[in-house]
């Protein structure tokens, strides 16, 4: 299934600010490992950490090349996804399990997956929607917070609806900061953070025709939900 938005202009710079925020995230990553090489090389479980990251930088930098070559008339390819099935390949991905320093400290992702139906969806770009906000959630959450990434389905048997939500006990955001700044583009409350992941993954959400919620205060944490519709059930 192929789906070209009214603005074919619009797309392609949401998938440009989604190739910019890959790259940054990448160079992050390395810069992060090398970094950290000195002085955790003699632990093995650091040394398996980093042929996994790079690995994955690798396999991640091939895919995009490939991706961005294929698709240069910016369109969504879309098929029959189990989101479920893509929530455990973002959470299982080596950046994430990482953490912040690499040598697998950091806050802990926890996993409660309901019965979802399938939706229309572009695995490459909601993969990237999905794993950027996880990426936000670890970034916010507190050296020894937790991340939450949940789902269960929603809606009618006609109008049914794939729900995520990606949750962290971290700082939360102010109420000014949702109002005026929150989806913007470079805007963000971290000091390592790039400011593209939550605006690039809004855009791509609503490309598939979803919605996405966040629901913040200060010390509260935040919880991010994502709404899709999905692909009704065949009538008996």
């Amino acid at each position: 299934m192929v789906d070209r938005p009214r603005s074919s202009a619009r797309l392609r710079s949401t998938l440009d600010k989604v190739l910019l925020h890959d790259i940054k995230n990448m160079s992050f990553r390395l810069r992060l490992l090398l970094s950290n090489l000195d002085e955790h090389w003699e632990d093995p479980e650091f040394r398996r950490t980093v042929r996994d990251l790079i690995a994955s930088t690798v396999e991640r930098l091939e895919g995009i090349v490939g991706r961005f070559v294929a698709h240069e008339d910016a369109v969504l390819i879309k098929v029959a996804l189990d989101v479920n099935g893509l929530l455990r390949e973002v959470a299982e991905r080596p950046s994430r399990r990482s953490g912040r320093g690499v040598a697998g400290r950091g806050p802990g992702l926890s996993l409660a997956l309901g019965a979802l139906p399938r939706i229309w969806g572009d695995p490459y770009y909601l993969g990237d929607a999905l794993g950027s906000l996880v990426e936000n959630a670890f970034e916010a959450a507190a050296p020894e917070g937790k991340v939450l990434l949940r789902s269960y389905s929603a809606g009618s048997p006609r109008r049914p609806r794939a729900v995520v939500e990606v949750i962290d006990n971290g700082s939360g955001m102010s109420p000014e900061f949702l109002r005026d700044r929150l989806f913007r583009p470079f805007e963000t409350t971290k000091p390592q953070g790039v400011g593209l992941g939550l605006a690039t993954a809004s855009q791509i959400v609503r490309f598939h025709r979803g919605t996405i919620r966040i629901l913040s205060q200060p010390g509260g944490g935040t919880l991010v939900r994502i709404s899709l519709p999905a692909i009704p059930e065949p009538e008996g």
